[in-house]
């Protein structure tokens, strides 16, 4: 049977995986071998290749490194044709149709080993949104994901070691480098932005009013971005309009969320892990007293109803599963969830180990009175399957209800969107909160806060110049003009931190060529990741061989060190040298015609 999915035609799950296996067997077949006599008698084709970027206006690193890989594929004989699409079209493409070859963007943060469940494992090839859209079936990458998914300490830490060995080996993406975000900000109404960082949208409310601003009355944090989608979308699980670090943080609060010195209780007090032979269980208990947006009370079958809904956000009413395209890391592993009673819920996960299943308690807690009627089959266009997208997945949900210390105050489309206080959160008026930093509890710093979709870092900048604005929300360019800019207005800072959202370029591992190993080893090379960086990125970020090279998890041997030591670059400087690149290719079998044009069989 094939699975159906909102990604292009349907990919039949069973045969790729058919097909990984016959690769692992294939020295004992003789299907391989005759397998291999038919592709061998296939008339050879000149390679034709689409690059898919964001435009410069919204994302110019992305559309430059596009540019790089583009020109340095033409000079190896590969024709090449750079597509430019909006944001959100991209990602639409990409991670709910499969219309794509190879394309460059962020990659969602992968904090931890278990972030690779979704992205690579082969059990979501056939889901949309950031679960496995590269198509990349590998029964070793699968293992790998498997075993760390069972393990912790040492054990955990080989296990994550092989599986980073393999990924560089395979390269179902190449990870380029990381960015720093660069950010523009006034300090005459509000303080505390270096030491706060200003990444992550939940830091705002760790900002203090001014010395010489009065402590009360209205006062409105005015920030700007160059990505209007906040305005068009508030959808916590609409994967095609979040950011890596979205606004929807200050709207929908999980029962646990990370920051720097760990996990701290949130909507929940304290929660409890009890490992069994093969499963585990989580018994949370709620904050008493908490109460959604509209006044309704929060209570553990909220909890229990998001876990199931985001396993099928058509609550059993289609004859497949249709998964909430975002959190699935964490929400595939919970395999049951129930209400104990009103403030306790109970879930079970398929690991014993502790740090795995905790992260679970990160995922966004939706209210079952407002999501439950979501359920339907959306009746949408732009997707080229809708007949198992749900209204949850597309539902702009600009009027939001959640529990988030912010509510949704006003929202004009391409324009801004605004917030207010919630007034009923439970950290309004409480004083020290066991294991909540300090920082968080108290008054909000400000009355509202206006998010404004600017159309360029250069008019933003100069807004924050002039004191329209108090910051940029999101990172401006690093191009020389901008930063001199900043550095020319004495009242004028500027905070640079290191993404955990690289730049990357994935492949359609479930297409030719690219469903060839050494086709995307050999693309990879080709890739001067330090010229990116030195270049592209004016020295504002770190080279990467993989998501989680620069971690505790990331394995000393394979560092980016002026050079990825899994996949070096084939030339100097950014350019790329035809004559080696071309000799790469021939050692893997391929070739090229008379006037130098690679060819596929």
């Amino acid at each position: 049977m094939q699975t159906a999915t909102a990604r292009g035609p349907p990919v039949t799950r069973r045969a790729i995986l058919g097909a990984a296996a016959v690769t692992a067997v294939g020295s004992t077949s003789g299907c391989v071998r005759r397998l291999r006599s038919i592709v061998n008698r296939e008339s050879a084709e000149t390679v034709s290749l689409t690059v898919t970027a964001p435009p410069a206006d919204s994302d110019r690193l992305a559309t430059l490194i596009a540019r790089h890989i583009v020109s340095n594929l033409e000079a190896v004989g590969i024709s090449t044709t750079l597509k430019i699409l909006p944001q959100s079209e991209l990602l639409r493409a990409v991670l709910l149709n499969q219309d794509f070859e190879l394309f460059v963007s962020r990659l969602p943060p992968v904090a931890d080993p278990q972030d690779y469940r979704s992205l690579l494992h082969s059990v979501f090839v056939g889901e949309a949104g950031w679960q496995n859209p590269y198509g990349f079936a590998d029964l070793v990458a699968d293992d790998h994901i498997d075993r760390q998914q069972r393990t912790a300490g040492d054990d955990r830490r080989a296990s994550v070691a092989k599986l980073t060995g393999h990924i560089t080996r395979t390269q179902p993406f190449t990870t380029i480098a990381f960015p720093d975000e660069i950010r523009a900000f006034r300090t005459d109404r509000f303080t505390g932005w270096e030491r706060r960082g200003v990444a992550r949208p939940f830091s705002y409310l760790a900002l203090e009013r001014a010395d010489g601003v009065p402590p009360t009355g209205d006062l409105t944090l005015e920030l700007a971005t160059t990505d209007s989608r906040v305005t068009q979308n508030l959808n916590p699980i609409a994967v095609e309009y979040r950011l890596p670090r979205p606004f929807t943080d200050l709207l929908y609060d999980p029962l646990v969320r990370r920051f720097d010195d760990g996990l701290a209780p949130w909507l929940a007090t304290e929660w409890t892990f009890d490992a069994g032979a093969e499963r585990s269980t989580i018994t949370a208990s709620l904050r008493p007293g908490l109460r959604w947006h509209d006044g309704t009370s929060i209570t553990a079958d909220d909890v229990a109803f998001t876990f199931r809904f985001l396993a099928d956000t058509s609550l059993d009413a289609l004859d497949q599963r249709v998964p909430a395209p975002l959190f699935r890391a964490w929400t595939s592993i919970v395999s049951a969830a129930r209400a104990v009673d009103d403030g306790t819920v109970e879930l079970t996960v398929e690991t014993t180990s502790e740090p795995v299943a905790t992260q679970t308690l990160k995922t966004p807690i939706l209210p079952e009175h407002i999501w439950r009627k979501q359920r339907s089959v959306a009746d949408i266009s732009g997707f080229e399957r809708s007949d198992n997208i749900t209204d949850a997945l597309v539902w702009p949900n600009l009027e939001a209800v959640g529990s988030g210390p912010m509510v949704v105050d006003s929202v004009v489309d391409d324009e801004e969107v605004v917030f207010q206080p919630y007034e009923g959160y439970f950290l309004c008026d409480a004083g020290p909160l066991p294991g909540v930093p300090e920082r968080f509890t108290g008054e909000v710093p400000f009355d509202k806060l206006r998010i404004r979709a600017l159309p360029s870092n250069e008019t933003a900048v100069e807004l924050v110049a002039q004191g329209d604005i108090d910051g940029t929300a999101t990172a401006v360019d690093p191009r020389e003009e901008i930063i001199e800019r900043i550095a020319s207005v004495p009242e004028l800072s500027m905070v640079v931190e290191r993404s955990d959202s690289p730049y990357h370029v994935g492949y359609n591992a479930a297409t030719k060529p690219f469903s060839n190993p050494y086709f995307r080893r050999l693309v990879a090379r080709l890739i001067d990741k330090q010229h990116v960086v030195d270049t592209i990125f004016r020295g504002y970020g770190t080279a990467a061989s993989h998501p989680l090279d620069g971690t505790q998890w990331g394995p000393t041997e394979l560092a980016f060190d002026g050079t990825d030591p899994a996949v070096p670059f084939l030339g100097t400087d950014g350019e790329v040298d035809p004559d080696h690149a071309r000799d790469a290719f021939r050692t893997r079998g391929f070739e090229f015609d008379e006037s130098g044009t690679l060819l596929l069989r």
